[in-house]
C-alpha cells in the first residue's frame, strides 16, 4: 500500500526549517534538545501575554471548552463544561511584553439558575456576545439527551434576562454578524445508542433561529429540521451529491449539525454537518435549509497528501491508498476579494453510542500495523472498493456558492509538527507518546477562526491533540501560505497538570481596535489542562 519514501524532508539547516515546505525565523524546537517545550512560536507572529486557569484539569476534557471576547467591558466569558459553569474574568489589565495571570471574577451557576427560572441544565456547551443588545446567550442541553435544550440569555453581569426552547443537545450558540439573528446547532446524537427497543432513541438533528430584530422582550424562536429531505428521492439526492448518511435511517433523524457561521452579508448561515461531510447552508430571510452539499474526499494516494498513518515510532509521512473524509467540527466564513469562502477544520468524527460503533480497523499488508476507518457499510454514499480515514489532518477553503474546495492544506500539519516534535511526534492531548495518534486522526483539527489584519487576512487552526494553534495567510486564494504555529505545551510533563497547554478547544480572536493593548489577540481555551491562554498577534 505505501506508494514512495518518506517525504517529509525537511533538514534542519542554521536554525531553520528547510525543505518543501519553507518556515522562518527559530523553531520551537531543535532535533537536541531534551526539553520539549519553548514559549516562543516559530516565526515571533504569535506571543503569549495572558493566561487564565480555571483551578481545574481533566484527561477526558471537557473543562475549559469555549471562550468569547467582550469588547465592551474587557471580559472572556469561559464555558467550563465539567462545573456547568460560566467563568467570566477580566483581562482589561493585560499589556504587552509581560505575561499576566488573571483572576477569575465570577462563576455563574448555571443549574441553579435553570432551578430559579425553570430550564433544565444539562451540559452547557457554547457562548457568544452580543454587544448592541448588551446580551450573551449560551446554549444549555436538556436534563436527558432525548429533550429539548434551551437558548438562555444574560446580560453582561451574568443575570438571567429569558430561555428560549432549542432542538435537541444545541451544541453551539452563535449571533449573526448583525446581530438581528441568533442561532444553535442542535446535533441530536444517538448517545444511549440505537436499540429502540431498549428505550433509547435518535433525536432529529435542527437548527433553532431566534429572530431578535424588534429585541430580545419580543424575540421569536423557531426550530427547523431536515425533514424535507427524508423522502426517497430526496433522500437519494443528498447521497448522489456526497451527503453520508447511515443506511436506512431518515436524513431528519440522522444528521447532526456540528457548527454555524454566518456570511459577511447575513443573508445565509453555513453549518457544518460532521458526520454527513457536509455544509448544509440556510438562507435566514426565509429561514429555510436551501441545500445540503458533501465535501468529497481527500486522495492521500498523491504527494502533497501524505500522511503517517503508522505507529511504527518514527516520523515517517507517505503516500498511502486512503481517503480522507473532511468531516469538519469547526468553521468560518469570510469574504475575500470580493467572493465569500468557508473555512473548515477538518476533525473527523465516529458514532461510538451504546453498542454501536461504525469504525473498522484497516491492517497494512505485510505488517502489524492499524489504522481506523470508517466501516463503508455503515454510509451510504461510500465506494465499497476505497478505505476511507476520519478527517483529514488538515484545513480547507471553499467556494461558497457552489461548496467546491479551492485550498488544502495538504500534509502541512504533519510534517511542521513532525519537524518540531520528533520525539513526540501525534502524540495524544493527555499523554506523551511518539505516534500513538498516527493510527487515527493525527493532530486533529478542531476549531478555525479567520481575521482580518492590516489589510490581510489570517486562519488560525486549533490542533486537539497534539496542541498548538497553525497561522496561515489566506490573503491570497492562489498563495495560502503558512504564517506561525506556536505550542506552549510541554511533552516532558508526567500528567495533564504538569504539561502546560492541552486540547485546544475554542478559539477567540479580538480585532486591534477592540483589545487592550492596542494589538489584535488570540484566545485559546484549552478543555484538558482547563486554561485559557492569550497571545497577541504581531503582524504589521
Amino acid at each position: 500500500m505505501v506508494k514512495s519514501k518518506a517525504i517529509l524532508g525537511l533538514a534542519m539547516a542554521g536554525g531553520v526549517l528547510a525543505g518543501t515546505l519553507q518556515l522562518s525565523g527559530t523553531p520551537v524546537l531543535a532535533k537536541n534538545e531534551a526539553r520539549i517545550f519553548h514559549e516562543e512560536s516559530v516565526n515571533g507572529k504569535l506571543s503569549y501575554i495572558g493566561n487564565y486557569q480555571t483551578g481545574m484539569s481533566n484527561k477526558d476534557g471537557g473543562i475549559a471548552e469555549i471562550v468569547k471576547y467582550n469588547k465592551d467591558n474587557q471580559k472572556m466569558y469561559l464555558v467550563n463544561g465539567a462545573a456547568q459553569s460560566v467563568d467570566i474574568v477580566s483581562i482589561a489589565d493585560i499589556t504587552s511584553n509581560k505575561k499576566t495571570e488573571f483572576k477569575i471574577d465570577t462563576r455563574l451557576d448555571i443549574t441553579a439558575m435553570g432551578q430559579a427560572y425553570g430550564f433544565a441544565s444539562g451540559d452547557i456547551t457554547s457562548i457568544d456576545i452580543n454587544t448592541n443588545e448588551k446580551i450573551i446567550a449560551i446554549a444549555v442541553q436538556g436534563a436527558t439527551y432525548k429533550d429539548h435544550g434551551s437558548i438562555v440569555i444574560l446580560n453582561f453581569e451574568g443575570k438571567y434576562i429569558k430561555h428560549f426552547e432549542a432542538g435537541v443537545q444545541p451544541d453551539m450558540v452563535t449571533f449573526s454578524q448583525d446581530y438581528k439573528y441568533l442561532l444553535s446547532a442542535n446535533e441530536g446524537e444517538p448517545r444511549e445508542g440505537y436499540a429502540t427497543a431498549a428505550g433509547a432513541m435518535d433525536p432529529k438533528g435542527s437548527i433553532t433561529i431566534i429572530d431578535i430584530k424588534k429585541g430580545v422582550e419580543k424575540a421569536t424562536a423557531q426550530t427547523i429540521g431536515f425533514d424535507k429531505f427524508d423522502s426517497k428521492e430526496a433522500r437519494a439526492a443528498l447521497v448522489e451529491n456526497g451527503v453520508l448518511l447511515k443506511p436506512n435511517t431518515a436524513p431528519s433523524v440522522d444528521i447532526e449539525p456540528e457548527y454555524i457561521s454566518v456570511s459577511d452579508n447575513n443573508h445565509y448561515a453555513y453549518v457544518s454537518l460532521q458526520e454527513a461531510n457536509s455544509v448544509a447552508t440556510i438562507d435566514l430571510k426565509t429561514q429555510e435549509i436551501v441545500s445540503v452539499k458533501g465535501l468529497g474526499f481527500k486522495d492521500h494516494n498523491i504527494e502533497e497528501n501524505a500522511l503517517d498513518a503508522l505507529k511504527d515510532g518514527q516520523v515517517n509521512l507517505t503516500t498511502q491508498n486512503l481517503y480522507g473524509t473532511y468531516m469538519p467540527d469547526g468553521i468560518a466564513t469570510q469574504k475575500i476579494g470580493g467572493k465569500q469562502y468557508i473555512f473548515t477544520a477538518n476533525e473527523g468524527d465516529g458514532r461510538e453510542w451504546g453498542e454501536y460503533k461504525d469504525t473498522g480497523s484497516y491492517k497494512f499488508p505485510g505488517t502489524s500495523y492499524k489504522i481506523d476507518t470508517l466501516l463503508n457499510a455503515e454510509r451510504d454514499g461510500l465506494e465499497s472498493d476505497k478505505t476511507y480515514l476520519y478527517g483529514s489532518r488538515s484545513f480547507s477553503i471553499w467556494d461558497a456558492d457552489k461548496m467546491e474546495q479551492v485550498y488544502d492544506s495538504g500534509s502541512e500539519f504533519e510534517k511542521i509538527t513532525g519537524e518540531l516534535y520528533p520525539e513526540a511526534f501525534n502524540s495524544s492531548n493527555n499523554k506523551t507518546e511518539l505516534d500513538s495518534r498516527s493510527g487515527k486522526k493525527g493532530p486533529e483539527p478542531e476549531d478555525i477562526k479567520v481575521m482580518k489584519i492590516n489589510g490581510k487576512t489570517f486562519a488560525f487552526i486549533g490542533l486537539e491533540r497534539t496542541g498548538g494553534i497553525m497561522m496561515y495567510d489566506v490573503t491570497n486564494m492562489q498563495n495560502v501560505k503558512f504564517h506561525d504555529y506556536v505550542n506552549l505545551r510541554d511533552f516532558t510533563g508526567t500528567d495533564v497538570v504538569s504539561s502546560g497547554d492541552l486540547a485546544p478547544e475554542g478559539l477567540c480572536l479580538v480585532e486591534a481596535k477592540d483589545s487592550p493593548t492596542g494589538k489584535p489577540l488570540m484566545l485559546v481555551a484549552n478543555e484538558v489542562s482547563g486554561n485559557v491562554r492569550v497571545f497577541e498577534i504581531n503582524e504589521k
